[in-house]
């Protein structure tokens, strides 16, 4: 699989990953051009998941036409990864065509949902919301969102019912804020807190944000990233945190 990602997620650290959420992978890599991959893990127990991205494609939730694996047994159950030994070879991972229909979006799902709005009041489009288990919401989020639509409607799913850090950007990867991205309107930056019960859809949640700018920063044009380069962003970014 050319363009590759490959996604690794913690047992110990959240839940696994599901269609009617989208958790953030703990570990991440790239595949070469003959569709391999390694990457250097602790020992422990891991879900994985690969993601074949389109050339301006990005770090996230599954899009229609990208092709998709998750490791699953022969009855379509989660087969978790023990790994205990310094090499663990999994063969040959067959993905298939993503579509929209497989994403669980309304059937026993537990969510948040509401509208993004800049300092104007006017909706926010293509951002995304960040869900972290912990006040302190630094580092890698538990839970994303897809992108909000032109209307600045969000929806981020969760795993369970409980109390969730909401958190604004515009960028998957995460890192240091970009110029003229999409911040929650808070002190510091701090998320907003959300309680809910198992299979809540939480509505009418609204966003505040505003676009973060550095004191004395310009806005010079830059030539388009070449192919991919956007999911290697993500990447680079995501093995920083």
């Amino acid at each position: 699989m050319v363009t590759g990602v490959v996604l690794l997620y913690d047992k110990t650290l959240g839940p696994p990953p599901s269609t009617r959420y989208w958790r953030v992978p703990d570990m991440i890599t790239g595949t070469d051009s003959n569709g391999r991959f390694a990457i250097r893990v602790p020992k422990g127990v891991y879900y994985l998941q690969v993601a074949q991205k389109k050339p301006d494609g990005e770090i996230g939730p599954p899009q229609e036409s990208d092709y998709f694996y998750s490791h699953k047994d022969a009855h379509g159950k989660l087969l978790p990864i023990t790994i205990t030994t310094s090499t663990h070879d999994l063969g040959i991972l067959n993905a298939f065509l993503f579509e929209p229909s497989m994403a669980e979006l309304t059937k026993d799902i537990t969510s948040i949902e509401g509208i993004i709005l800049d300092n104007k009041g006017n909706p926010v489009e293509k951002a995304l919301v960040f869900g972290y288990l912990s006040e302190v919401a630094t580092g890698r989020p538990t839970f994303v969102s897809e992108r909000s639509d032109k209307n600045g409607k969000y929806m981020l799913r969760v795993h369970d019912g409980g109390t969730f850090y909401l958190k604004v950007r515009s960028v998957y990867g995460g890192g240091k804020p970009q110029e003229g991205e999409f911040l929650n309107i808070t002190n510091e930056f701090k998320p907003l807190k959300v309680s809910l019960e198992k299979h809540q859809k939480l509505k009418g949640v609204v966003l505040n944000v505003i676009k973060f700018s550095r004191p004395g920063s310009g806005s010079e044009a830059t030539s388009p990233p070449p192919p991919h380069e956007k999911v290697w962003k993500n990447i680079r970014n995501l093995q920083a945190q």
